[in-house]
Formats: structure tokens, C-alpha cells, sequence
């Protein structure tokens, strides 16, 4: 009896440390899902858990909806010191690791914090592409060997509820032509017709006055 006693127990405590090794090695998502007006800004904490095993880097390529889902940024936690991001539409690609004199890590931490957003109303998921290449997720130990439990990662899920506003088309006011009426200005006189018509009068008159003279005589 003390015997099967002990065996169920030691059992037991193999059965958890399996279920804990299964879960290490691998990304998790703080909130994995939520709901959230579209157009808002949320936080997503992206952490990492490696257990006992010794890491010196980690990748993370994420593929979304960018139809649905926009990101702000990602910024690197601190569970890493050094590395690199590439953030394209629909893509987020996030390597971090230690520094070259830096001791490998262990445990659990904050591998990075995103702000996202949605765009419309809809269920964006953020998928985790995880396989046994080198050129999607990976965590890899202080020898160079890719150690990441893909099985355990659950992609997160955030539902948007609600629509964009969209900004509405401004009309420009219409300007009034103000219409005044103006009377025709009066050509002025200029200085040579004047002058001549005096000329033409006098003239006229001597004329006039020589030929009466003219007839006395």
C-alpha cells in the first residue's frame, strides 16, 4: 500500500515538471484577448519564459491583419538589452538577445511591449510564426540551438467594436461678389483740344473784321 502510495506521488511530481518544461521555451500575450473600441490604443506585454534552459537571443515574427489591426510601436522590455526590430505592414519581426559579454538568461521576463490599435470593426489575430526553420520564432540557447516550444504559444485575439470615424468633407463658404455700380468717368479734356478751340474763334473773328475793312476801302 505505502509503495503504490509512492509511486502515485513520484508520478505525480513527474507529471508537473513535464507540464512545466512544456511550457517553457516559448512567448506569451498579456492580454491574450480583449475587446476594444476601434480606433483605440491598447498595450500587449509580450513575455518570455525559458525555465531552467540558458538563452543568449530570441526572434519573434508576428503576421496580422493590417486591414484590421495598425501598430504603433514595439518597444523592447527588459528582459534583453540589445537588438532589432523591422515593422512592415501586416509584419512585426522583433530579435533581441544579450550583449557579446553578457551571461546567458534564464527564467521568465518582458521580451516587449506593443501598442496597437483598430482600425474597423473585427477580430484581428496576432499569429505567431513558429516552426523548426531559423527564419520565424525562435529562442536560442547559449549554444546556438533553437530551443522555442512552438506547441505552447497561443496567438492572442483582440475584437473591435464600434467604426472609424471618418472626417466629413469640408465645403469651402461661398464668396459674394459685392456688385457696385459706378458711374462712367468722364473723359478729361485734354491740354491741346482746348486751347485750339479758342485759337479757331479768334481767328475766325480777325478774319471777319479784315474783310469788312477790306470793303470800305
Amino acid at each position: 500500500m505505502k509503495k503504490r502510495f509512492l509511486i502515485t506521488v513520484f508520478a505525480g511530481v513527474g507529471f508537473l515538471l513535464s507540464a512545466g518544461k512544456v511550457s517553457a521555451q516559448t512567448f506569451s500575450f498579456t492580454p491574450k484577448t480583449a475587446t476594444v473600441s476601434a480606433d483605440s490604443q491598447f498595450t500587449v506585454t509580450v513575455g518570455i519564459d525559458v525555465g531552467t534552459k540558458k538563452t543568449i537571443g530570441a526572434d519573434l515574427k508576428i503576421t496580422y491583419d493590417s486591414t484590421l489591426l495598425g501598430v504603433i510601436s514595439v518597444e523592447r522590455g527588459d528582459f534583453f538589452s540589445r537588438g532589432g526590430l523591422n515593422l512592415t505592414s501586416g509584419l512585426i519581426y522583433a530579435s533581441y538577445g544579450v550583449d557579446t559579454t553578457s551571461v546567458p538568461k534564464t527564467g521568465s521576463g518582458t521580451y516587449a511591449v506593443m501598442t496597437l490599435k483598430g482600425k474597423k470593426a473585427g477580430t484581428a489575430v496576432l499569429t505567431v510564426n513558429c516552426s523548426s526553420q531559423s527564419t520565424d520564432s525562435n529562442i536560442w540557447d547559449e549554444t546556438n540551438k533553437d530551443i522555442i516550444n512552438c506547441t505552447a504559444i497561443q496567438n492572442p485575439g483582440y475584437t473591435f467594436t464600434g467604426s472609424v470615424a471618418t472626417p466629413s468633407a469640408t465645403v469651402a463658404p461661398s464668396l459674394a461678389v459685392a456688385t457696385t455700380a459706378t458711374a462712367t468717368p468722364t473723359p478729361p479734356v485734354s491740354g491741346i483740344t482746348l486751347p485750339t478751340f479758342f485759337s479757331l474763334g479768334l481767328g475766325l473773328v480777325l478774319t471777319v473784321l479784315g474783310l469788312s475793312l477790306l470793303f470800305r476801302i
